[in-house]
């Protein structure tokens, strides 16, 4: 399993929007250190889950699959961490339905609904 590294992020009060967060990961044999945002790690997490595998694992292939993929093609390679947040958006849209958007409440002109970007009113006691 992955190695923490700092786990500690630091909340903005305002947006609920958290810093990077780094942690080294065994990647054949060797410490590769990666910074993502915590819902990142949060949704790799969840993802290794559902299939099975490590952090590690699972971030060794995605490395590997880009590396293949940049030698197919004559575009220059991404970083890993960019790699990682492509395959976790690509993995959650693949499994979103119309029913599963219908539940979160999406499609109803308030696309922020439940998200960190979700602004809940502020009531006042006077």
């Amino acid at each position: 399993m992955s190695s923490e590294g700092n786990n500690k992020s630091r909340v903005d009060q305002f947006t609920g929007v958290a810093s990077l967060t780094s942690r080294t990961l065994k990647l054949s044999g060797r410490d590769v250190t990666i910074r993502l945002e915590p819902s990142y790690w949060e949704g790799l997490e969840e993802i290794c889950r559902r299939e099975d595998l490590t952090v590690d694992e699972l971030c060794y292939d995605v490395r590997d699959r880009m590396e293949q993929q940049s030698r197919r093609s004559s575009q220059a390679g991404v970083s890993l961490a960019n790699a990682l947040r492509v395959f976790v958006v690509g993995y959650f849209r693949q499994a979103a339905t119309e029913r599963g958007h219908a539940r979160a409440g999406h499609g109803q002109g308030r696309p922020f609904i439940a998200t960190p970007f979700d602004i809940i009113p502020v009531t006042s006691d006077s």
